[in-house]
């Protein structure tokens, strides 16, 4: 796909998203996008000059599968953003990454969290599901993405309502039926995800977050892959201790089943306030322990996500919303968020914030032990120009 404007900026077709480093009319190409397409092709880039030729060989064939789909606008270059552009408060989480930070995004008038962290693969990876991502309300949104010569920043809504963690660390076991609204939320979430081909690799609980409303967003896809459709199957122990697969833990090949097991796990833990397994080998070779909970639907419902094998896991076969754990979810109500979430939180508002003094740029560097790691990440950088509901602002 060519820039058809001719200008310094492109818009991505399928994603209402101006991607700031095409500065040279370059191209966007993603693979995933076609209907029926059961396999990925990379992320390409290049000026259209250098790719007319081979572009012009599968135009016929391209235009079957976008005809219908591909939707262009005419694009407005938005204000450059840089860290100036916030007023940092205060530090909301820490790890290998980086670290994440409450800001006021001063121009938008709201609270966003930043997430900055170094360049990596893994990092132009989150990116990218994050485009994506916006598609379903029960995945954490992003509204832009910028990069210095070291440093990545992604701009994400501020999720105040705290953690999935931090309410089963208030309450204690959660009631069965609040397990079937948040594991149902979740559910869909996750096969959003799925059906694009990505599969999140790092399902927990302090990773599902409670909105202003109380209803979930699954957040972090640091550690997301994508291209995983069908039987496409990836490799690498990656997750929380206590939530992988025993396929991850064994390193054997694994795709979407992975989640569906992460997902097991996260409702056991509602259910008893324990992990289902002591360590790493009795989740390779032991069951849980059942007799605390009361509800057989329930049992039912772990024993088939808690499968050993992924080709029998709930969730990768049958179908999980028809489990009689859920027969009391009206899913398209559900889907439409208009269900009363069990918990409303407590948020903060941007009005408390706008007046506080910020942190300087100094303070929010991340350490990197190579300097000389100043590749610019292709596709990396973007502003989402769809308003606060979600939707495009235009008509067609």
């Amino acid at each position: 796909m060519a820039c058809v404007y001719g200008q310094d900026t492109c818009f991505l077709a399928f994603n209402p998203y101006i991607l700031l480093d095409c500065n040279l009319h370059k191209a966007l190409t993603i693979g995933c996008m076609m209907k029926n397409s059961g396999s990925c092709s990379p992320v390409t880039y290049g000026d259209p000059r250098l790719r007319n030729k081979a572009a012009d060989s599968s135009a016929d064939e391209e235009e079957s599968h976008t005809k219908e789909e591909t939707l262009w606008f005419p694009a407005t270059k938005p204000a450059q953003l840089d860290i100036s552009s916030f007023i940092f408060h205060f530090e909301l989480g820490q790890g290998n990454f980086g670290k994440v930070m409450l800001a006021s995004w001063t121009s938008k008038k709201k609270l966003v969290a930043v997430k900055i962290s170094e360049k990596t693969p893994l990092t132009e990876m989150e990116s990218h599901v994050l485009q994506i991502a916006r598609g379903s309300p029960f995945l954490c949104r992003a509204y832009a993405a910028f990069q210095t010569k070291i440093v990545a920043y992604i701009i994400l809504e501020y999720i105040g309502g705290g953690t999935l963690h931090d309410l089963m660390s208030g309450q204690g076991i959660i009631k069965t039926d609040n397990i079937v609204f948040y594991s149902a939320e979740m559910i869909c979430g996750l096969q959003f995800l799925h059906s694009k081909g990505i599969i999140h690799r790092d399902l927990k609980p302090a990773n599902i977050l409670l909105d202003h409303e109380g209803h979930i967003k699954i957040a972090d896809f640091g550690l997301a892959v994508n291209c995983i459709f069908r039987n496409n199957t990836t490799r690498g122990r990656a997750g929380t201790r206590g939530y992988m697969a025993p396929e991850v833990i064994k390193r054997k090949e694994y795709n979407a089943a992975a989640d569906w097991w992460s997902l097991g796990v996260v409702i056991y833990k509602m259910a008893t306030n324990l992990f289902p397994f002591n360590n790493e080998q009795s989740v390779v070779d032991k069951e849980p322990e059942y007799s605390s909970i009361c509800s057989t639907e329930l049992v039912d419902l772990l024993q088939a996500l808690l499968k050993k094998d992924r080709h029998q896991r709930l969730g990768t076969t049958g179908n999980i919303r028809e489990h009689p754990f859920y027969a009391s979810v009206d899913w398209v109500k559900l889907e439409n968020r208009t269900i009363i979430p069990p918990f409303t939180p407590m948020m903060s508002s941007y009005g408390e914030f706008s007046d506080s003094t910020g942190e300087t740029s100094s303070s929010l560097t991340v350490s990197s032990d190579d300097d000389s790691n100043n590749t610019v990440l292709e596709g990396f950088s973007f502003q989402d120009l769809s308003d606060s509901s979600g939707r495009l602002d235009v008509k067609v």
